[in-house]
C-alpha cells in the first residue's frame, strides 16, 4: 500500500474524509481554493529560481508570475489579493535568505519501500550546509506553528525517514521557513523518533486496511472540508 503525509494525515483528521476521497473517489468536490493556487505557486517560482543561477528580486517576482495558478479565485480582486500576498512574502524572502545556496534536492520526490507500506512524497528542498551538515527546508504560506507542534509533525518525520532509509542521508535540520513572515522553526528527529514514526506509519496502515465503519471525526477544519454537503454530520445540524 503507498501511503503520504496527505494520505495518512487525512486518514487521521477524518475516516469518513477519508473513504470519499480515496475509496469512493469523489475528487469532482474538491475545488481549488485560493490559498491553494497560491501556496502551489510560490513553491513552483521557488524551485524556479534555485535552479537558475539569476537571482535577483525581479527575477524572483517574474517567475511567481509565469507559474502564477489562476484557479479558486472569486473574482479579479480576490486573485489580485492573494497574489499581493505571494509577491510580498517572497520579497520578504529574498531579503533574508541565503539566496545564493545551492540546495542539493529540489522538489524532490521519493518512493521508501518497506515491509508492509511504501512510502511516498516530495520534498520541497534539501541543502548541504558548509560544516557537512544536512538541512531539510520545507516551505510553507500559512500560518507559523509552535515548537511542540513542529516536534511532532509526521510530514517532517515522513522526511527524515525517507533520507535515512531513501537516500542515506541523516538530516541535522528539519526547518520549516514561514513565508510569511520569514520566521523559521527548526525541529529535529533522532534514530528513535524515526524508528517510532516508522512503526506509528506501521499501525496507521493497519488502521486503514482494518477499517470498515469510516465514521465522521468531527474536528476544527470541519469547516474547510470538501464533502460537507455528503456528511452526516452536518447534515444533522450538528456544525461545529
Amino acid at each position: 500500500m503507498k501511503v503520504s503525509n496527505f494520505k495518512l494525515s487525512m486518514f487521521l483528521e477524518c475516516p469518513l474524509k477519508y473513504k470519499f476521497y480515496y475509496i469512493d473517489e469523489l475528487r469532482e468536490y474538491c475545488k481549488p481554493k485560493p490559498y491553494q493556487s497560491m501556496g502551489i505557486s510560490v513553491h513552483s517560482a521557488l524551485y524556479a529560481f534555485f535552479k537558475q543561477e539569476e537571482r535577483a528580486i525581479d527575477v524572483l517576482h517574474n517567475l511567481l508570475r509565469k507559474h502564477w495558478i489562476r484557479e479558486g479565485f472569486k473574482d479579479r480582486e480576490e486573485e489580485r489579493m492573494w497574489g499581493l500576498k505571494a509577491l510580498s512574502m517572497l520579497k520578504n524572502f529574498f531579503d533574508t535568505s541565503n539566496v545564493y545556496a545551492k540546495p542539493i534536492m529540489l522538489e524532490e520526490e521519493f518512493i521508501v519501500p518497506f515491509d508492509s507500506f511504501i512510502l511516498t512524497g516530495r520534498i520541497d528542498r534539501v541543502d548541504r550546509r558548509s560544516d557537512g551538515s544536512y538541512e531539510v527546508i520545507d516551505y510553507k504560506t500559512g500560518e507559523p506553528m509552535d515548537k511542540d507542534k513542529a516536534d511532532s509533525d509526521l510530514q517532517m518525520t515522513i522526511y527524515a525517514i525517507a533520507l535515512v532509509h531513501g537516500r542515506k542521508i541523516e538530516p541535522d535540520y528539519l526547518t520549516f521557513y514561514f513565508l510569511k513572515d520569514s520566521t523559521k522553526m527548526t525541529t529535529k528527529r533522532t534514530e528513535l523518533h524515526i524508528e517510532e514514526g516508522i512503526m506509528f506509519i506501521k499501525e496507521t496502515v493497519e488502521r486503514i486496511k482494518n477499517e470498515k465503519e469510516y465514521l465522521p471525526k468531527p474536528n476544527r477544519f470541519c469547516g474547510y472540508c470538501d464533502f460537507t454537503i455528503l456528511c452526516p454530520f452536518f447534515m444533522d445540524d450538528k456544525v461545529l
